[in-house]
């Protein structure tokens, strides 16, 4: 067996920690969590390579998504309105990630299965706390190989609804040393990102990437492009079809990690000004800790269907993929 799981009865938070080849990684059933990711550096040095929020209370209280699957539509919604329907606003005069009860804030039924090429740990969740029209079935199953995390998120719904998931996954590839990401490179197969107001609402229209700190299309360090952008990066890459589409790495410690997907864009965060009380892989969470990469739709296209659909019709069954490869 490469699986084991532990209980926390104070929260009813499960653990189930998957071990393959030579890493393993720590899912949780609050939220759907990819949890922690422990791999090896160049010197055979494993550590977690994830911001991890540190107990199960931190975890129910979390609102930030740490490694969690959010939806049922990720980003924010334009005055939280779609088709009639007005949902929370829960982001100023917005709707963001599926609400307060969205799926990263709800637990979900799992179970293991195991296969020669790698153990897959399967999340359902039948959501019925969200102010989205469904019932909306989702089932988001994360494959654990010698070399990566496959993840595969399925939607179906007893109504008309929109889906746009995505995984809130934050990276910081230092290990222990929780050095800040500056010290990071980055690669991202994007031509453009999604031009945003100064509420981060899309307005719509796509904006060139070159000669700005948001060329990324060649490996890149993160502190010279930082420096171009005093508020950090929080913006939507509209992805080119090239695989890898993101390629994050440490080169100090040789930590890399690629990302191939199926899905149109990505939204990087590079948690600059985001700092709290919350204890993340033993500190407090503070700027530029690490780096978050969500992989999506673009954000709000129910209000700039120009750019794309996120409809779900009654009973039709949309499915995406992602893959988290790591080398070193």
């Amino acid at each position: 067996m490469t699986y084991n799981i532990t209980h926390d009865k104070q929260t009813d938070i499960h653990y189930i920690t998957v071990t393959k080849s030579n890493h393993s990684v720590t899912f949780v059933d609050f939220g759907a969590r990819i949890q922690k990711w422990i791999t090896p550096d160049r010197f055979g040095n494993k550590d977690n390579i994830l911001l991890s929020p540190d107990t199960p209370e931190e975890i129910i209280n979390d609102t930030a998504q740490f490694g969690a699957l959010v939806g049922p539509v990720a980003g924010r919604i334009k005055e939280g309105k779609w088709n009639g329907y007005q949902f929370e606003k829960n982001n100023g005069n917005h709707h963001l990630h599926g609400g307060s009860n969205g799926w990263w804030h709800q637990f979900w039924a799992f179970d293991i299965e195991e296969h020669d090429e790698g153990t897959i740990v399967h999340f359902m969740l039948k959501d019925t706390l969200t102010d989205y029209p469904g019932p909306i079935y989702v089932k988001n199953s994360y494959k654990v190989t010698d070399d990566a995390i496959e993840m595969t998120t399925s939607c179906h719904s007893d109504s008309d609804t929109i889906v746009n998931p995505t995984n809130h996954i934050y990276f910081n590839l230092n290990g222990k040393d929780k050095q800040d990401i500056t010290n990071h490179l980055l690669t991202i197969h994007a031509d453009s990102i999604l031009e945003t107001d100064d509420e981060t609402i899309p307005t719509g229209e796509l904006l060139d990437v070159t000669n700005t700190g948001y060329d990324f299309r060649q490996p890149r360090l993160l502190k010279e492009a930082l420096n171009s952008l005093p508020n950090g990066i929080d913006d939507a890459f509209l992805l080119t079809s090239e695989q890898p589409q993101i390629i994050l790495s440490q080169p100090d410690n040789g930590r890399n990690i690629q990302l191939l997907s199926d899905r149109q864009a990505a939204v990087v965060f590079s948690t600059t000004g985001f700092a709290t009380d919350q204890s993340v892989s033993g500190e407090k969470m503070h700027s530029q800790l690490g780096i978050a990469i969500e992989t999506q739709e673009l954000p709000d296209v129910v209000n700039h269907p120009h750019l794309g659909n996120i409809d779900l019709k009654k009973q039709q069954i949309k499915t995406w993929h992602t893959t988290y490869q790591f080398f070193v």
